[in-house]
């Protein structure tokens, strides 16, 4: 039980340390393949002092899913609603559950095997003034335009998303390898294992959060932390 402790107090300690922003913002991800096929996905945020939420948005028939993060109980909560039921389901917080967790805290947001420019070029952004850096690598091509003053990076942001055991997450590497603090509020990305553009946009950034984002209240929730 002390070694569990212990644990779960490491694990909060080092989200707390590596990002400090609080408040809320939607991402929105558009992706174009070569064939032009598109496809558009929308994910909103909330950064509270000792939870962070997110809510995938699914679109079309499926229902909306909402992931409560909480480190001080070492738990990921999962919400959702259909047919006016609401359930859900407790995951640990671990890295079978969450493999993208060590991006989340930091860990592996380091510069890799890719080169970095930072240009002269500024531009105003939800009323953050963010300067653009390019960065290259063998799989890909990407501009990110930082507003540095954010306590949060484009890489731990998309940490958030690669929750369900068997998810590994690679495809965050290589953002991660480009090792860019600071948050990318407009990035354009071409992935060059699957010839596609990638554009991810943050909008409706805010300082201000609803607690009530996470409250689970009135959902039927199974407890999956044994099996």
């Amino acid at each position: 039980m002390k070694n569990k402790i212990a644990i779960i107090v490491i694990v909060f300690s080092a989200i707390c340390q590596a990002q400090s922003f609080k408040g809320s913002f939607d991402l929105k991800i558009s992706q174009e393949r070569s064939s032009g096929n598109r496809h558009t996905d929308s994910i909103s945020y909330f950064f509270g002092e000792d939870k962070t939420s997110i809510i995938i948005r699914t679109g079309g028939n499926q229902p909306d899913l909402q992931l409560i993060f909480n480190p001080t109980d070492s738990i990921i909560t999962g919400l959702f609603e259909t047919n006016g039921k609401k359930g859900g389901y407790i995951l640990p917080m671990n890295e079978k559950y969450w493999p993208t967790m060590k991006y989340a805290t930091g860990e592996k947001d380091i510069v890799s095997n890719s080169e970095l420019n930072h240009t002269e070029r500024k531009k105003d952004i939800n009323s953050y003034i963010t300067h653009e850096v390019s960065c290259s690598n063998d799989k890909m091509e990407a501009t990110f335009w930082i507003a540095e003053e954010i306590e949060l990076s484009l890489t731990q942001v998309m940490a958030y998303q690669f929750v369900g055991s068997g998810k590994e997450g690679e495809d965050i590497k290589i953002i991660a390898d480009c090792g860019i603090k600071g948050l990318a509020l407009y990035t354009n990305l071409f992935d060059k294992q699957r010839n596609s553009t990638i554009i991810l946009q943050i909008v409706n950034l805010s300082t201000e959060i609803d607690s009530e984002i996470f409250n689970t209240e009135g959902h039927e929730l199974m407890d999956m932390r044994d099996q």
